[in-house]
């Protein structure tokens, strides 16, 4: 999703000299809302006072598994019944989607002040069912950097506005769905069905974390600081309604039917990888099963959308913040990240930390299992110097991924995918959020990410990484003697060394071959 924007430029370029810069709309009302408060006398906010012990900072657990974090999604919207503040890079129409919204619709009926804030860059595809969801009271949709014009489908929308793609360019990629102020969930997933094992072309192995006691006040402020941004603009600015809202309420059932009996959720006994029982199971019964420790939750400033960050130096940054907590390792940093360039900043920081003893381990796609090829050939460059230093490199892929029991019946016959954005370091903390580890994510995108404090959390987090490590992943090594770059993967429970990159297809290749070399690694 990542070089859409670059390619639909590109496509418009001709067409930019032949238009001014069209401008987005003047937002009168530009008053401050803030989130509410958590009650500990009922509800959510009960449950969380019930759940975090006097003394602990926050409580938190792992969502793995996509339907348990649906389940918690859907769990925490449902019992909602103050507020509902939900901030999403995508939110798909589809039946993912569908079924969000529509569990958000039936909390505003009930009286939940809902906000939710979208990023514009896919909302060609979903306008209208967002449009419908704003139709009912108690619910207020925003975009985040809107388009100005032409917004019925994605070409129309960078021709009519390419002299501004400086600033569109910019994309907000956080993910966070916060109940009652007492409740959080933040991670890697995005509101879409490949996101949720119910895609039938690609799917994304991914994480979550649920989030209780301090570390919500601060989501909510940083929420808050998106809410009010004038980076921000209320959905009926740019795109005035043109029904009357029954109608449009009308069209939010229709569009959302198919989702009534969606997602259901896991029988109350079942447990996931890790032995949790599902959310909607969980509150029936406080307290929750948590783990327990610090959270540093932070994020970029809206206002990264300037170009604030665009020369890699600005400190306040999500991967600055992450750079450092890497920096300070003893012993061990195990990287996971979908889409990986390292750069020059990253090569060096891993090469200090290899000279200081500190083993280094990267995770990321394959290039067979990359939804985006350019990023994997880009993070080629680096592959052959990365194991010179002695960096422990696997790529995660969809052939492997089969080797999973679990994860392969989830699959069926799609794709498997990594989207994990993790980082655990020295076994004592673990970065979750919505980063990856390339230069868009580090100077282009505005990112949420959460340091957490907390042993048991990341020996768990790397009892997951060793089992896709180990059944869902090539081992990649130098060829003896030379640079040649050997993938070592199972084929039948037999171990079987590719000398090229496994399953990558001719259309790629060719891909790669004529557009790659005019990509910037910069817009990556």
């Amino acid at each position: 999703m990542t070089l859409k924007p670059l390619f639909l430029a590109a496509l418009a370029s001709l067409l930019a000299l032949l238009q001014g810069c069209a401008s987005l709309p003047p937002v009168v009302d530009r008053t401050p809302v803030t989130a509410i408060p958590a009650s500990s006398q009922d509800g959510l906010g009960r449950i969380a006072a019930l759940s975090v012990p006097a003394g602990k900072s926050s409580g938190f657990r792992p969502l793995p598994l996509s339907a348990w974090s649906m389940d918690a999604r859907l769990a925490l919207v449902r019992k909602a019944r103050t507020s509902l503040d939900i901030q999403y890079y995508l939110l798909q129409n589809d039946l993912s989607g569908h079924a969000l919204v529509r569990a958000v619709r039936d909390a505003a009926l009930r009286g939940v002040r809902v906000r939710l804030l979208v990023d514009d860059l896919y909302t060609d595809n979903n306008e209208r069912l967002l449009a419908a969801l704003a139709a009912y009271p108690n619910v207020e949709v925003r975009l985040f950097n809107p388009f100005p014009t032409g917004r019925a489908w994605q070409l129309t929308r960078w021709i009519l506005a390419a002299g501004d793609f400086s600033r569109l360019n910019h994309r907000m990629h956080n993910k966070l769905l916060i109940a009652d102020g007492a409740f959080a969930i933040a991670g890697g997933r995005n509101i879409a069905d490949e996101y949720f094992f119910s895609s039938k072309g690609g799917n994304f192995v991914d994480f979550d974390l649920l989030v209780a006691g301090e570390a919500v006040p601060r989501l909510a402020g940083i929420f808050d600081s998106y809410w009010n941004s004038p980076r921000v603009f209320p959905l009926h600015s740019v795109e005035p309604r043109r029904k009357e809202p029954a109608a449009l309420r009308a069209d939010f059932e229709q569009l959302t039917a198919d989702a009534v009996s969606a997602f259901p959720s896991p029988p109350p006994d079942a447990r996931d990888l890790l032995g949790y029982l599902p959310l909607s199971a969980d509150l029936q019964r406080p307290p929750l099963k948590l783990l327990y420790g610090a959270i540093d939750a932070f994020a970029d400033d809206p206002e990264k959308v300037s170009g604030r960050a665009a020369r890699g130096d600005d400190e306040t940054t999500v991967m600055s913040r992450v750079i450092r907590t890497i920096g300070e390792a003893k012993a061990e940093v195990v990287l996971g990240s979908p889409y990986f360039i390292p750069g020059k900043l990253g090569m060096e920081g891993m090469r200090d930390a290899l000279n200081h003893e500190v083993r280094v381990e990267v995770m990321t796609n394959s290039m067979a299992s990359n939804d985006e090829p350019f990023t994997s050939a880009a993070y080629a460059r680096y592959r052959v110097d990365m194991l010179k230093m002695g960096v422990d490199l696997f790529e995660v892929d969809s052939s492997q991924l089969k080797n999973d029991s679990l994860i392969s019946a989830a699959l069926h016959a799609s794709i498997g995918r990594s989207h994990s954005k993790l980082i655990v370091v020295d076994r004592q903390t673990t970065f979750v959020g919505s980063m990856n580890l390339d230069l868009r994510s580090s100077r282009i995108n505005t990112e949420l990410g959460m340091l957490v404090y907390s042993p048991e959390l990341a020996e768990q987090v790397l009892t997951l990484a060793d089992r896709v490590r180990d059944t869902g992943s090539y081992r990649l090594r130098l060829k003896q003697p030379g640079d040649k770059v050997q993938w070592i993967g199972v084929e039948n429970g037999v171990e079987k060394v590719f000398d090229k990159e496994p399953g990558v297809g001719w259309g790629t290749r060719l891909q790669l071959l004529l557009l790659f070399p005019f990509v910037s690694e910069s817009l990556l």
